[in-house]
């Protein structure tokens, strides 16, 4: 069975790649089910080709993504591959406005000023780089639910983590609304964090010229490579390393107080803006985000059968047959912007950070090809942004 070295492997990467997202994790666990809707007895043959896309329209800018992944084998290793050279468009089906997604490092990002409104119907169009083009089903916005109030708690031992065999610190995510009443609500959370960002490129075995990084013999070094600081304010971001959701089943009206929806390690003590969000699903979505979580939290026991394939509301427009993993969301938000100091936490942090004097390549007396430098530009991504967040201090 290839699963759990597989993950062991998937878990070391995570340990040391903190931008990693929750959903390469899930997306490779949604492999092992591919099938019916219903529950099926979980299967260990890995299988080439599947096709994985995930795509989210929010009404917070800048937060819009599609992703399109592929399970390949490379080098006898298992594993995902972003699939590029796609085509992505996303479609309001009440006014016919199409916007194009960009490609961008391992996603496809909206425009900026993208955001979805309640009441609108979008759906999304894939064309791959093959012509095989696959499309959702039409997804209605609904008007979200506001947030009452946020709280981000420290906790000395936010959770274990065998990589580390001990617990690590870091910060607890919760919430309080007032849920509406008469009325099914279903809801799911996400965040974004934001930190100051000190340096913009990491040049491993190299130096960095003309925009990128090129080779170059660092064998003389201690460390080989080169940290280049940011020209400009520059934050990077993360995202949720767990599904967050919850229906109103026995809340239905009520006020819902100090809900936990979230959890932020420890990785560095850089003061921090965190942006939560607070999604209202439909129905198909929320039965869709259960089925993930059910996977995410049972993954650890790779013995039991899962819940149901991980199939949403995309299809193949040529070949009904085909199944095609992953959802395409369109989600109306609330969200609150709250401000983090964590300068004064004992703790360690996660990442450890090398002395500026140890990763900067040397500006004066350089033996390195010029233009010497220590600079580069931050570059917007859906991981970094030159653009302050609300609520920085």
């Amino acid at each position: 069975m290839w699963i759990p070295s597989f993950f062991s492997s998937l878990d070391n990467f995570c340990s040391n790649n903190f931008l990693l997202r929750p959903f390469t994790r899930i997306v490779a666990i949604s492999f092992l089910l591919y099938g019916c809707i219903d529950p099926v007895s979980p299967e260990f043959d890995y299988e080439e080709g599947l096709i994985f896309i995930e795509g989210f329209a929010t009404s917070n800018s800048g937060a819009s993504y599609v992703d399109i992944n592929e399970s390949v084998t490379e080098f006898g290793v298992r594993g995902l591959k972003f699939i590029t050279g796609a085509s992505v468009n996303v479609e309001n089906l009440d006014s016919g406005l199409t916007i194009g997604f960009e490609e961008s490092e391992d996603a496809y990002l909206a425009p900026l000023d993208f955001k979805v409104s309640p009441g609108e119907r979008w759906k999304l169009i894939v064309v791959m780089p093959n012509g095989t083009v696959y499309e959702s089903e039409p997804e209605i916005v609904l008007t979200p639910v506001p947030i009452s109030n946020v709280s981000i708690d420290y906790d000395a031992e936010l959770e274990f983590r065998p990589s580390v065999n001990g617990f690590i610190p870091g910060h607890r995510i919760s919430v309080s609304f007032e849920d509406p009443i008469g009325s099914e609500n279903n809801y799911y959370w996400s965040y974004r964090s934001f930190e100051n960002l000190d340096y913009c490129i990491r040049c491993n075995e190299g130096i960095y010229r003309n925009g990128g990084c090129i080779p170059y013999d660092l064998s003389g070094r201690l460390y080989r490579y080169f940290d280049y600081i940011c020209e400009t304010e520059c934050w990077t971001i993360r995202y949720p390393e767990s599904v967050n959701i919850f229906d109103d089943t026995f809340s239905n009206g009520k006020t819902v107080t100090g809900l936990e929806v979230g959890s932020l390690p420890l990785y560095t003590k850089e003061n921090m803006v965190v942006e939560v969000q607070q999604f209202s699903l439909t129905p198909a979505a929320y039965k869709y985000y259960k089925v993930l979580k059910d996977i995410v939290d049972n993954a650890s026991g790779f013995n039991a059968p899962p819940p149901a394939a991980l199939i949403g509301n995309l299809y193949n427009v040529n070949d009904s047959e085909e199944f095609v993993l992953g959802r395409f969301t369109a989600a109306a938000s609330s969200v609150v912007n709250v401000f983090v100091e964590r300068e004064l936490i004992n703790e360690a942090a996660i990442a450890t950070r090398q002395p500026p004097a140890v990763s900067l390549e040397p500006t004066i007396g350089s033996p390195y090809p010029p233009p010497a430098t220590n600079l580069a530009p931050c570059e917007e991504s859906r991981y970094r942004t030159a653009i302050e967040p609300e609520g920085w201090q």
